[in-house]
């Protein structure tokens, strides 16, 4: 399998160099010298985002790096599963995994390549530690290091002003980005004020990442841009840096250059077609925070063969995380991605919310444009019943405002288990 000579050299690393594997594996009795095929790997426990904020720095960190290494990187995760969580990577190894990634998706390939090229940043603030930059402090105090310009938005987004949107819109214009790096959500309620205002944004690549895109979306970004051409969705994780990129035919494709995958059965089943796994992933570059069979949270649907892009790179539909998911029988049952499947993109809806009260009872919050006729959103709550094959009560409300979570970001779909 694709890179496990690599998983066997960052195993006897992090053996040899991080306290909290030479504990993990003295406790579990694993002995590396047994380690010879992928199926072995299963003699290694899995790890997961709570095991490092327990044992961080001085457990994770391998030997000759500190928290003030002049090659770290310093990430934050924006804390929307829970607490936050720092992570400490060399600089150069989180470029050369973007630089892997990226490879998928020419377009975006080109312009992150662009010698002196110019990136326009517009995600919630709390998203990473170079985002939390004052949104009324000026746009010189927001142009990082490697030129990437953090365009000013409300935490919470939807409350974002009007002259914050004019000004936005006023940055980008003078700084002439090369590249957009923007969650789609805080996309498109930007691309909303273009359109009020009778303007194009500019044609430039538009990679998405943060939270998931939805069908609508897409929509209102494909009004601007052309989707088959210059769009593509990016998974990132403040733990591994760039994981999966989107290709022009509209397939996400891990980057198993950089990193060892694994695809782990869940214990829930889901009631379409999708078989669902959690995205397992371990570090092979022997870096200052390697992870070995971590678990994160996001469930994933595995597309079988190659796909347009002639690519052997596997595809993966992302789900969402297991948190998110709408329960049935007190288990994980509908994914985030399959409800935005089923509502689809009408031309009357701009964005909507559905959040599971109890087991048989939700609030769905719709912000509807001029459009919408009566009782349109009723096809999508049939579809919503048939799928969990009882009767259940749907609350509708019709609103100018969603609120984003805790986290800033935008979750469009939100389970009984989704941290508040």
């Amino acid at each position: 399998m694709k890179n496990f000579q690599r998983v066997l050299k960052e195993l006897k690393y992090s053996f040899e160099n991080v306290e909290f594997y030479q504990d993990l594996f003295a406790k579990s009795g694993v002995n590396l010298e047994e380690i010879k095929t992928p199926e072995d790997l299963n003699k290694i426990p899995f790890t997961a985002k709570g095991d490092y904020r327990r044992s961080f720095p001085k457990g994770t960190l391998a030997k000759g790096f500190t928290l003030n290494h002049p090659m770290i990187t310093s990430s934050r995760s924006s804390g929307s599963t829970g607490d936050r969580l720092i992570t400490l990577e060399i600089g150069m190894y989180l470029l050369n995994r973007a630089i892997a990634c990226a490879e998928i998706n020419p377009t975006i390939n080109e312009a992150f390549h662009r010698s002196g090229r110019k990136i326009a940043r517009y995600a919630a603030p709390n998203c990473s530690d170079v985002e939390c930059a004052n949104p009324n402090s000026s746009i010189e105090d927001r142009i990082l290091a490697d030129k990437t310009l953090v365009l000013p938005v409300y935490h919470d987004l939807m409350t974002t002003t009007e002259a914050m949107l004019d000004r936005t819109i006023e940055e980008i214009e003078e700084y002439k980005p090369d590249l957009f790096y923007v969650d789609p959500t805080h996309f498109a309620f930007l691309l909303k004020h273009y359109k009020k205002r009778g303007i194009q944004p500019p044609q430039i690549p538009v990679m998405v990442a943060y939270t998931a895109a939805t069908d609508c979306t897409r929509r209102q970004i494909a009004e601007f841009y052309d989707m088959n051409k210059v769009y593509g969705e990016l998974l990132s994780s403040t733990e591994f840096g760039w994981v999966a990129m989107e290709c022009n035919y509209g397939d996400m494709h891990v980057n198993d250059d950089s990193f060892y995958f694994e695809y782990v059965d869940t214990e829930f089943k889901s009631p379409l077609d999708n078989t669902f796994k959690e995205l397992c992933i371990t570090s092979i570059d022997q870096g200052a925070s390697p992870h070995i069979r971590y678990r994160t949270g996001d469930i994933v649907s595995v597309k079988e063969g190659k796909g347009e892009s002639g690519s052997d790179r596997v595809r993966i539909v992302m789900e969402g995380k297991v948190s998110h998911f709408l329960v049935k029988d007190g288990q994980p049952f509908l994914s985030p991605q399959q409800i935005d499947k089923m509502m689809g993109a009408p031309v009357w809806l701009d964005f909507y919310q559905l959040e599971q009260v109890k087991e048989d009872e939700f609030l769905l919050k719709i912000m509807a444009n001029d459009e919408y006729e009566a009782g349109a959103e009723n096809a999508f709550i049939e579809k919503v019943k048939a799928a969990f094959g009882k009767e259940l009560k749907f609350d509708v409300n019709f609103v100018d405002y969603i609120a984003s979570e805790r986290s800033g970001k935008y979750q469009f779909v939100r389970g009984m288990n989704t941290h508040v």
